[in-house]
């Protein structure tokens, strides 16, 4: 009776386990004199903070629960915030350059992630043009060559943008593209383009019925 017992105590709680599958997070990074990182998770209402992982040389290892997928930060410091999707059982491995984590950073074991850090880089990308952009505007006559410029970029991130939207429609990814702005221009409108998020909305919900952002999304649409 007593050995019953046990082995049915030993399976609840590997029935336990199975239900809250561990993200695996690993990495090093070079030059960095920080003793720890700050484990954030961002919600659609705010950022949540989650642990604190230990540093050594540069290199860290750490396990937490995801039941769904999730956008979560390593904060290094006051101003630099190193982001990343994980959803259940991944194994993500970090590497980078502390002193120039803007070029540097990179994820191995998320397409997602790969895809988000990419499309800020391209959005870092166009902003940069944009400050340039503005230099030359105080000089005369350059007013609507700029606006030519900028309305072609704008469209070109957009149609980039689109294309993420198509071809990951079922992941998170899909909306984290589609509230990208640049210097407060959203590339898309809720209202113009709520067909597009209505479509993001339905497959997000199919593949993460209880999730915080499916959620948040469902109240975005009933309140337009």
């Amino acid at each position: 009776m007593k050995k019953t017992v046990y082995f049915f105590v030993v399976f609840l709680l590997l029935c336990g386990a199975c239900k809250r599958e561990q993200v695996r997070l690993s990495g090093k990074f070079e030059n960095a004199n920080k003793r720890y990182l700050l484990l954030n998770k961002i919600e659609p209402d705010g950022v949540v903070f989650l642990d604190t992982i230990l540093l050594l040389n540069g290199n860290f290892s750490h396990t937490f629960a995801e039941e769904t997928v999730g956008l979560y930060g390593l904060k290094y410091n006051d101003t630099t915030s190193l982001f990343f999707i994980a959803q259940t059982a991944d194994r993500l491995e970090f590497s980078g350059n502390a002193r120039n984590f803007n070029t540097t950073y990179e994820v191995r074991g998320s397409e997602e992630t790969q895809l988000f850090l990419e499309a800020i880089h391209r959005l870092n990308q166009f902003y940069s043009k944009t400050r340039e952009w503005d230099a030359i505007s105080y000089q005369e006559g350059y007013e609507q060559l700029l606006d030519s410029l900028y309305n072609q970029e704008f469209n070109a991130h957009k149609e980039y943008l689109t294309q993420i939207i198509s071809q990951h429609k079922g992941k998170l990814i899909s909306l984290l593209v589609f509230d990208q702005k640049i210097r407060g221009n959203a590339f898309f409108d809720a209202q113009k383009d709520r067909a597009l998020l209505q479509e993001i909305y339905t497959a997000l919900r199919k593949n993460y019925p209880k999730n915080v952002y499916v959620e948040y999304l469902n109240e975005r649409l009933e309140n337009q």
